[in-house]
C-alpha cells in the first residue's frame, strides 16, 4: 500500500474509532436503566391485584340532596365516583371550626348535599384531590361533606366537614373555577333520584333512607384464590418459610413472623410480633402507611374502601363492596385489617380470593322491603335501638360451600360501631320480607 493511502486510512480508522467509543458509551448510558430494573425484579416486585390511587378506596357510599321541600338521595357506585371526580380541583380556602348548631337543620336547608363516608376520614386524605390554602390540616377528622351550592353563580361553595360524634364541624368556602359544570355534572343530574325519607331521633343525627322498594340482583360468583402469593409478598425469603397443614388451616413461620391460611373462613392473617408497638399514630398517618403497605403488593384486589380507624391500637379497616354495595358475612372475611407497628406493619388480616366472573345464569333478581317499611319493624324491636345505631344499608350477604363459588344476596344490614347485624325475618319478627 503506498504511502500515500496511510493518512486517509489512520483518518478513516481513528474516525471509527471514535464513532465506536461514541457509540459504546451511548450503549452503556442506556443500559443502566435495565440494570435498575433488574434490581427491582429481585427485590418484592409481586402484584396481586391492580395498584390504586387513595381516591379508590375513599369512597363515599351515599349522597343526598334537598331540593324545595323534599330530599332525593342515591347510593349509585357511579355516582359516588362522579362526586370524587367532581371534588378535582376544589380550592379549600379556610377551614375554621363553627359552633355546632344542628348538623340536622343544616341537612335538610334547601340547596344543599350531603356526602355520607363510612369512615372517619382525615382532611390529609384529600390532598391528592382539594387544593387546600391552609398548609397545616387540622388532625381531626370528618364522615360527612355538607355543601351548600346555592352561592355557586359566584364560583363560590360553602362546605361543612362533620365528625361521626358530631363533636367537630369545621366550615369552608370553596373557590371553584368550574362551579357551573359542578353543578350541572353533580347537582343537576340528583332531581331525577328517587326520594328519601329522613328518620329522627331523640338526641342524635338523623338517618336518611330511601323511600322506594329496593330491586337488586342475588349473585354467584367464581373467586381466584392466592394465598401463595401472598406468602412471596409478606416473608423476606419465601425459601426459609417453613408450612404446616392442619384440617382447615395452613400455618406459615420463618421465626419472625407467621401467617394462617384459614380455607373456612377464606382469610389470611399474618403477624410480625416484633413490631407490636403501643405509640399512637394520628390518624393522616396511620391512612397514608396501610394505604401505602397494601397498594405495594396490589393488595387492594377488589372494590375495597376505607371503613374505620381506631386510634387507640393503630388498627385501620377497608370494607369489601362490590356493584356499590357492602359485602357481609359471618361465613368468610370480608374485611382488610391493618394494625400499624414499630415503623412497619404488625397485623394483616384480610380475604385472599377475589371476585374473578360471575355467573350470569345464577343471577336472580331480589326485591327488597322499602327503607321506612324496615324503619317501622325496627322500631317495634327491643334488642334494637334505633337511636344507637350508625346506618341501616342495603348491601350483600356471603355465603360459600368451601368451593371457589359464592353467593351474594342482597338484605338490609344495621350498622353499629361499625359491626354489621343482618335484619333476618327471625330477628325482624317472622314477618316475611322478601329474604327467604
Amino acid at each position: 500500500m503506498g504511502m500515500k493511502y496511510i493518512e486517509p486510512v489512520k483518518s478513516v480508522v481513528l474516525f471509527l474509532l471514535v464513532m465506536l467509543s461514541v457509540v459504546l458509551t451511548f450503549m452503556i448510558w442506556t443500559y443502566t436503566p435495565d440494570y435498575k430494573f433488574i434490581e427491582q425484579t429481585e427485590g418484592k416486585e409481586i402484584l396481586i391485584g391492580p395498584q390504586k390511587k387513595i381516591e379508590d378506596v375513599i369512597r363515599p357510599y351515599k349522597a343526598i340532596y334537598r331540593f324545595d321541600k323534599e330530599f332525593t338521595g342515591t347510593i349509585s357506585n357511579s355516582v359516588m365516583e362522579d362526586i370524587m371526580e367532581g371534588f378535582k380541583g376544589w380550592n379549600v380556602l379556610d377551614l375554621m371550626p363553627v359552633n355546632n348548631n344542628s348538623v340536622n337543620e343544616m341537612i335538610r336547608t334547601n340547596n344543599c348535599m350531603t356526602v355520607f363516608f363510612a369512615g372517619e376520614i382525615p382532611y390529609s386524605a384529600f390532598n391528592s384531590i382539594f387544593q387546600f390554602a391552609d398548609k397545616e390540616l387540622p388532625e381531626t377528622t370528618f364522615n360527612r361533606m355538607i355543601i351548600d351550592w346555592s352561592n355557586y353563580n359566584n364560583k363560590d361553595l360553602q362546605v361543612f366537614f362533620v365528625s361521626g360524634n358530631n363533636e367537630v364541624l369545621m366550615r369552608s368556602h370553596v373557590s371553584l373555577e368550574n362551579a357551573n359544570q359542578f353543578v350541572r355534572n353533580i347537582i343537576e343530574p340528583a332531581k331525577t333520584y328517587g326520594t328519601f325519607k329522613e328518620v329522627e331521633r331523640d338526641g342524635s343525627t338523623s338517618l336518611y333512607i330511601a323511600n322506594d322498594k329496593i330491586e337488586s340482583a342475588k349473585y354467584t360468583y367464581f373467586v381466584e384464590e392466592k394465598p401463595e402469593l401472598f406468602k412471596n409478598v409478606l416473608f423476606t425469603n419465601p425459601n426459609n418459610v417453613l408450612r404446616t397443614d392442619e384440617s382447615t388451616t395452613t400455618k406459615y413461620q420463618d421465626g419472625m413472623s407467621r401467617m394462617v391460611i384459614d380455607s373456612k373462613l377464606k382469610s389470611l392473617a399474618y403477624v410480625y410480633p416484633a413490631a407490636e408497638s403501643s405509640v399512637r399514630i394520628e390518624p393522616s398517618k396511620l391512612l397514608t402507611d396501610s394505604f401505602e403497605f397494601i397498594n405495594e403488593h396490589g393488595g387492594f384486589t377488589d372494590d375495597y374502601r376505607y371503613v374505620s380507624t381506631s386510634t387507640s391500637n393503630n388498627q385501620l379497616d377497608y370494607q369489601l363492596y362490590l356493584h356499590g354495595l357492602p359485602i357481609y358475612s359471618d361465613q368468610a372475611i370480608n374485611r382488610i385489617t391493618t394494625v400499624w407497628g414499630d415503623n412497619r406493619i404488625f397485623r394483616y388480616k384480610r380475604p385472599y380470593f377475589s371476585f374473578e366472573k360471575d355467573i350470569p345464569s345464577e343471577k336472580e333478581m331480589k326485591e327488597l322491603p322499602s327503607g321506612p317499611e324496615i324503619v317501622e319493624k325496627i322500631q317495634k324491636l327491643k334488642n334494637i335501638d334505633l337511636s344507637d345505631i350508625d346506618d341501616i344499608v342495603v348491601g350483600f350477604y356471603l355465603t360459600h360451600d368451601q368451593s371457589t363459588i359464592v353467593t351474594l344476596e342482597p338484605c338490609w344490614f344495621v350498622i353499629r360501631n361499625g359491626v354489621s347485624t343482618k335484619l333476618t325475618p327471625e330477628i325482624l319478627g317472622g314477618v316475611k320480607n322478601g329474604l327467604e
